[in-house]
């Protein structure tokens, strides 16, 4: 079975969404600017897009979890086609973890910077989409040096964001979910034997700050201490590690803290 955890960064709507059941999880990071060509918002975006995805693998237990995704992220563009616009770079987006633990095999999926991670006998594997970096550049290289709050941040920000936002779901350049189901097909996925799976785990990008951007953890000794504290403690804790570096002195990156989910699967 799955234990979820999900918490917005302080002071902001969660923007993230996490709906699981006993053998299927779907993590959803929402992203776009606050109301930019949908009136709905982000983390409305985020909400429908969990709830149609995790509705399309339900009820179609068998098929591939790219069709599922697919599926879900075509509902919910017909949800608000006629009221929004969809082709405002500004409408909502997301990254998509999917995690599904069948009798036999046990399927993976990243669409963009989640991470879904499958302990094995072996050690850990990690499905994640990271050419949002390697074509726009990482968060840390971004904004190293800058504090929180100064004008040099706020402008390296920006400018990350346009980089971004101009290579997003084009053939050449990086790919997340929006109201194009062809996204899908972009999506990182990775099958394993179940028998082979001691533990699993999907991980909005705010949850994996200190393995992937400040790394203070390997994968092993994090998916231990997630054990050891659970899922809201897991979060708890990086919550603290924010608070301790609050103006990035230590930790560069673009926000002091960011939404962070996860869905942890142990086997009974």
């Amino acid at each position: 079975m799955f234990s979820l955890a999900t918490d917005a960064a302080p002071g902001r709507p969660n923007e993230d969404f996490v709906i699981a059941s006993a053998d299927l999880a779907v993590v959803v990071d929402g992203a776009g600017i606050p109301f930019g060509g949908c009136h709905h918002g982000v983390a409305w975006y985020a909400r429908q897009l969990g709830v149609r995805t995790m509705a399309a693998l339900v009820a179609s237990p068998d098929v591939p979890v790219v069709d599922g995704l697919a599926e879900g992220i075509a509902a919910v563009a017909a949800l608000h086609a006629d009221t929004c616009d969809l082709t405002n770079p500004g409408t909502p987006c997301a990254a998509v973890g999917i995690l599904r633990v069948g009798r036999e095999r046990v399927d993976a999926l990243a669409l963009s910077d989640v991470s879904v991670v499958v302990d094995l006998d072996t050690g850990p594997e990690v499905t994640c989409d990271l050419s949002i970096e390697e074509i726009s550049g990482t968060e840390p290289d971004a904004v190293a040096g800058m504090r929180f709050g100064t004008p040099e941040h706020a402008n390296a920000l920006a400018a990350l964001v346009a980089r971004q936002t101009a290579t997003r779901n084009r053939p050449d350049g990086w790919w997340v979910a929006a109201a194009d189901p062809t996204a899908a097909q972009y999506a990182r996925t990775a099958s394993y034997p179940a028998d082979a799976m001691r533990r699993a785990v999907a991980f909005s990008d705010g949850a994996t700050r200190p393995v992937d951007q400040m790394e203070i953890y390997g994968w092993p000794e994090y998916l231990d201490l997630l054990d050891k504290v659970g899922p809201a403690g897991l979060i708890a804790h990086v919550r603290s590690i924010e608070s301790d570096d609050p103006h990035g002195d230590r930790y560069p990156r673009t926000k002091r803290h960011d939404d962070a989910s996860l869905a942890q699967f142990l086997p009974e």
